[in-house]
């Protein structure tokens, strides 16, 4: 039950880094998205398909950061739960110097 509670949060923390992307992408597509035509039907003009062209490769960069920060969250989870499974034991020896 514990290792389904620890999948669970990676896969929440997971979402809400890709909601976070997804989120920011479609503010920016609503706002200003007529630079590039996002909203258009038919041909772009010379300007927009310019824009279009840099926004296609900033939300591709921001897509690609976002994947990779989920790749980061992986590892480091990996690492703690490796860290917090991770038992010590200590043995103590008893010397008993006193005769019966």
């Amino acid at each position: 039950m514990k290792h389904e509670k620890e999948e669970h949060f990676l896969n929440m923390s997971q979402k809400r880094i890709k909601t976070t992307m997804i989120g920011a992408i479609d503010k920016f597509e609503k706002n200003f998205g007529y630079l590039w035509g996002h909203f258009k039907d038919g041909d772009l003009t010379e300007q927009q398909e310019k824009f279009a062209d840099l926004w296609d490769f900033t939300r591709n960069q921001i897509l690609n950061q976002g994947n990779h920060q989920i790749r980061h969250l992986k590892d480091d989870y990996d690492i703690m739960i490796g860290k917090l499974k991770t038992t010590y034991t200590k043995n103590y020896t008893v010397n008993n110097t006193e005769e019966r």
